[in-house]
């Protein structure tokens, strides 16, 4: 079940997952991020009942517009790429791409990236984002669920070996779309 959650002060609301908990309360985070990790416990599955597991996070970032690029769906591909690069990732296998309006795109990623910057740490991982450009602001929203798919979850390995999407990717891949439709700015006077 997710919950409408009051993000940069209230100056902005969209839906968090119950169960995840605000990242600021544990390290800093960037004025333009809002960051939520999930902190379910595996007996709680059935009181959520959304597909997600127990590692996933869930990113809202407000940056500049990009410009300079033809279509919408070539903004999102920037901010892909530079989430990949954030993440040290060399190998980006983009699975999936939706318009879900006119102003939001979103697609599902799967990468092999560095786990906290380790290099001998690599792990696979599944990003599912959503871009809303809000042009009369000049600022793309970036919303980012990762979805880590490590040793520990050997049968979604398996799926995406074979080019498919586990059920919990997909699960975050709803998330993020939800979060893009339900984005509600309540006071502009945040991008001033």
């Amino acid at each position: 079940m997710s919950n409408v959650t009051q993000l940069y002060g209230g100056a902005i609301t969209t839906v968090i997952p119950g169960g995840f908990l605000d990242a600021s309360l544990i390290r800093e985070v960037p004025d333009t991020q809002e960051v939520f990790v999930n902190s379910r416990k595996e007996d709680e599955k059935a009181t959520f009942n959304d597909g997600l597991g127990y590692n996933e996070s869930a990113i809202v970032d407000l940056l500049q517009m990009v410009d300079d690029v033809p279509t919408d769906k070539d903004a999102l591909n920037v901010h892909i790429k530079e989430i990949a690069s954030l993440n040290q990732s060399d190998e980006l296998h983009i699975a999936k791409y939706e318009t879900l309006s006119e102003t939001i795109q979103s697609c599902i990623c799967v990468e092999e990236a560095y786990k906290w910057g380790k290099r001998s740490e690599k792990e696979t991982v599944a990003v599912c984002t959503a871009l809303i450009r809000l042009k009369d602001v000049e600022t793309d929203v970036v919303l980012t669920i990762n979805v880590p798919v490590t040793s520990e979850q050997p049968e979604e390995l398996a799926v995406l070996e074979k080019g498919e999407l586990p059920e919990r990717v997909l699960a975050a891949y709803k998330l993020v779309k939800t979060m893009a439709t339900e984005f509600k700015i309540i006071d502009k006077s945040l991008f001033v």
